[in-house]
């Protein structure tokens, strides 16, 4: 592509997508997170988390007020989300970066990486990459809770907030890639209308997100 995706996320569209949205983010109610009823369905109790693409931290705080003994660390590209998170919840560590470099983060460090409406808008040449972190950060019998459009196909379409260049957004089942490796296995998967945020079993594939919540186990599949 002629712009280089990931940069201007970083100046640009960061800050934009935490503008457009911080009404939503600012009445943010931790009952109606499907990701929290997951940690509590589960029954988690980790010691670590990280979120990749925290926004302004309100679920990682909602985490930690559910799991005291967790530490929640987020990475943002946004600044203007992070200044926010940094005012109004103070249990949460920010960086400012993207998914592809995580090297602030030691090998196995965490046990839980969330991963929310990030996948869709990464660049198809550091996709790998991307991957490689988030599995690099993980520790083996961690969990990985991925968010993202739900899609019948691989589909490629023009990122329609973004006018000043041509953006995209890749829509494809991210969960397949990680349980392809048979590094990883499925524990949970739900899809919902994107509109109605309900249960979705409609054949309007456009309109649906999915929760996958996977587990890592090197050894699982070598018997």
């Amino acid at each position: 592509m002629d712009n280089n995706q990931k940069d201007s996320f970083l100046s640009y569209e960061a800050n934009a997508w935490f503008e457009r949205n911080f009404e939503v983010i600012s009445n943010y109610n931790p009952d109606d997170d499907r990701v929290v009823d997951l940690f509590k369905k589960y029954n988690f109790d980790k010691q670590s988390i990280l979120e990749i693409g925290s926004s302004a931290g309100y679920r990682l705080n909602a985490l930690k007020n559910l799991i005291p003994n967790t530490n929640v660390y987020g990475i943002e590209p946004s600044q203007k989300a992070i200044e926010y998170g940094e005012n109004n919840y103070k249990e949460v560590n920010f960086t400012h970066g993207t998914a592809d470099n995580l090297s602030m983060y030691e090998d196995a460090s965490f046990d839980v990486v969330i991963v929310g409406f990030v996948f869709y808008v990464i660049d198809r040449n550091i996709l790998f990459k991307v991957i490689s972190e988030v599995d690099r950060v993980l520790k083996n019998n961690g969990v990985i809770i991925i968010i993202d459009f739900f899609s019948e196909a691989s589909l490629k379409n023009s990122y329609h907030h973004i006018d000043e260049f041509q953006a995209y957004s890749y829509k494809q089942n991210y969960d397949d890639i990680f349980i392809a490796s048979k590094l990883y296995y499925l524990l949970d998967k739900s899809t919902y209308s994107h509109e109605s945020k309900e249960l979705d079993a409609s054949n309007d594939y456009s309109d649906k997100y999915s929760i996958t919540l996977l587990k890592k186990d090197i050894n699982s599949s070598y018997k």
